[in-house]
C-alpha cells in the first residue's frame, strides 16, 4: 500500500511541475505579444483622444497628409496621388473611431467594476 501511495504521489507531483513548466514557458512566449497589444491599445487612444482635442476633421487631414507625404517619400507613384491620400484619410478616421470604441469600452469596463454598473 505504501509503494502505491508513493507512485500516486510521484506522479502527481510530476504531472504538477510538468504544468508548471508549460504555464511558465506560455507566460514567457504570450508576454511580449500582450504587451505589443497594450502598446498598440495605447496609441490608438491617445490618438483619438488627441483627435477630440484639436478637432476630428483638422487632425484627420492633417495625419492623412502626413501618411500621403511618407509614402510619397518612400517611392509610391504619384499617378494616383488623389486616391492615395483618400485611402489615408479613411484609414486615420477609422483609427480614430476605433480608438473611441476601445476608450469607451474601457470606461464601461471601469465603471462595472468599481461601482457594480451594468450587471
Amino acid at each position: 500500500m505504501n509503494l502505491l501511495m508513493r507512485a500516486i504521489r510521484f506522479f502527481v507531483v510530476l504531472l504538477f511541475r510538468v504544468t508548471l513548466n508549460l504555464l511558465a514557458m506560455l507566460i514567457r512566449l504570450l508576454l511580449p505579444l500582450v504587451f505589443a497589444a497594450l502598446r498598440m491599445l495605447r496609441a490608438l487612444v491617445s490618438m483619438s483622444l488627441t483627435a477630440t482635442i484639436n478637432g476630428p476633421r483638422q487632425f484627420t487631414d492633417r495625419l492623412a497628409a502626413e501618411w500621403t507625404q511618407n509614402l510619397l517619400v518612400m517611392g509610391v507613384s504619384r499617378d494616383h496621388l488623389d486616391e492615395t491620400y483618400i485611402l489615408c484619410r479613411f484609414l486615420a478616421r477609422t483609427m480614430i473611431v476605433l480608438g473611441w470604441v476601445i476608450a469607451t469600452l474601457i470606461s464601461v469596463a471601469i465603471l462595472r467594476i468599481v461601482f457594480g454598473y451594468f450587471i
